[in-house]
């Protein structure tokens, strides 16, 4: 069985980044950690600055190893206001400071939201310590004139060999 790592906290944001979840106090990780992909609560990168924005999510603990370097995928959600003719967003699993994943996608032009899977025929080396991943999101807008919408993020890992490990299951 599958098992699912979703965003369970905010772990760190450079302050380029709105959320329709959270009122006074923004909690981002809230807006993106569905199952099922909702696109009504989303957070917002601001790419007027022309500059990158990162924001970085804690992921779900406690998931069994697979000893495996593939069957691991990137999944999110995204759209942008469209404007744009220089806009990418690169979503990356992060172990410590090690990237293990990264997905670069032109994002110009896309003017609803899209689902993308990145599924690596293999990763970055192997991950020593599942309960020390996170999620990094960057957008880059090179002619600061778009915003980028995340409705959905998670990573998918494959199930310990053997089938004995446990899962977690979707939220």
């Amino acid at each position: 069985m599958v098992q699912y790592a979703r965003p369970t906290g905010d772990k760190a944001d450079d302050g380029s980044w709105s959320t329709t979840d959270g009122g006074g106090t923004p909690t981002y990780y809230t807006a993106i950690d569905e199952s099922s992909a909702g696109d009504g609560d989303y957070i917002t990168g601001d790419g007027s600055s022309g500059s990158a924005v990162q924001i970085d999510f804690e992921l779900t603990n406690g998931l069994s190893d697979p000893s495996a370097t593939t069957g691991h995928k990137l999944i999110f959600r995204y759209n942008t206001d469209g404007g744009s003719s220089d806009a990418t967003l690169t979503v990356r699993l992060m172990e410590g400071a090690t990237v293990r994943m990264s997905d670069a996608v032109d994002v110009s032009g896309v003017t609803s939201f899209t689902t993308r899977t990145y599924a690596p025929t293999n990763m970055t080396g192997s991950i020593g310590s599942y309960d020390n991943m996170f999620l990094r999101i960057i957008f880059e807008d090179g002619d600061a004139s778009d915003a980028l919408y995340i409705s959905q993020a998670y990573v998918e890992v494959p199930d310990a060999s053997g089938g004995g490990g446990s899962s977690i299951a979707p939220i």
